[in-house]
């Protein structure tokens, strides 16, 4: 691949607490004209071509599988596709843990953080209604907090603390356009 082609490319990581709003982010991203890659939707392919059905848990395994074959898992996996697309503005979503970060990072991607407070990320999930997202709050938050602070592959917390930008969503969809927005004004979009 042409060095020229790589250093022009807009590359954005998006990390983010469990709820947080990652995929609204992705959402008015793509609408400006970026290319998505979602990692969870490469884990489905791969669990529904093995003949398996797509949870929380099999999306955890197969994620914990592709990393022992390369750290940066199916991140990476989404990195190929982007440049085999020849994708000059792309979306990688969702980063868990510190090597997949670094990965990026290592590529010219920045890493662009969304969190928010516990409940309203449970009353989120609740509201879309996936197959992975239907769980008491109690286990919601045990599932939230593992993930997040460093419970079996995933270290989000540690990856929001290395992210380069990092919206707060706890308020109305206008206020988070306009976060993302400051954000593409600070790198030149």
């Amino acid at each position: 691949m042409h060095q020229a082609f790589l250093s022009s490319r807009m590359l954005l990581g998006i990390v983010g607490t469990l709820g947080a709003g990652k995929g609204t982010v992705v959402s008015y991203l793509k609408e400006k004209g970026f290319a998505h890659y979602s990692a969870s939707g490469v884990l489905r392919e791969i669990i529904e071509s093995e003949g398996g059905v797509p949870n929380r848990d099999t999306y955890t395994i197969m994620g914990d599988k592709l990393r022992e074959l390369n750290p940066a898992g199916p991140i990476a996996i989404l990195y190929d596709r982007s440049i085999e697309n020849k994708d000059t503005m792309a979306i990688i979503e969702s980063i868990h843990d510190v090597p997949e970060a670094e990965f990026l990072k290592r590529n010219g991607a920045l890493l662009l953080g969304v969190d928010a407070d516990l409940e309203i990320r449970y009353k989120r999930i609740k509201k879309r209604g996936s197959e992975k997202d239907n769980v008491t709050f109690e286990d919601f938050k045990k599932i939230a907090l593992h993930e997040e602070n460093g419970g079996g592959k995933h270290h989000i917390r540690e990856v929001l603390h290395m992210a380069d930008y990092t919206i707060t969503n706890n308020g109305t969809l206008e206020e988070l356009h306009a976060q993302v927005e400051a954000v593409l004004q600070q790198i030149g979009f």
